[in-house]
């Protein structure tokens, strides 16, 4: 093993290390995975890395995150059910 890649692998190490001790002094372990990933993210980690860490899969992070912005926004997003066309009732 030449010295660079095992420098590399101890830096990936130390890296996760750090953004677990930040997660548990910023008090983050004991909410859900989406303020976790997006603190991890914030951070600097790819979703990618962020969801290695959380035990996840990035596809499934992404889906928690479009998920809690369609909670935000308070709709269905999309169309509505719309008044029909057509007779009136009562005409």
């Amino acid at each position: 093993m030449a010295e660079g890649e095992g420098d590399r692998d101890w830096q990936a190490v130390i890296g996760r290390a750090l953004a677990f001790i930040c997660l548990a002094q910023a008090d983050l372990r004991d909410k859900g995975l989406a303020p976790q990933a997006e603190f991890l993210e914030s951070l600097g980690l790819s979703r990618k890395e962020a969801a290695g860490l959380l035990g996840s899969t990035a596809d499934s992070l992404t889906e928690l995150f479009r998920q809690n912005r369609r909670k935000m926004e308070g709709g269905k997003g999309g169309k509505g059910k719309g008044k029909k066309k057509g007779k009136a009732k009562g005409k």
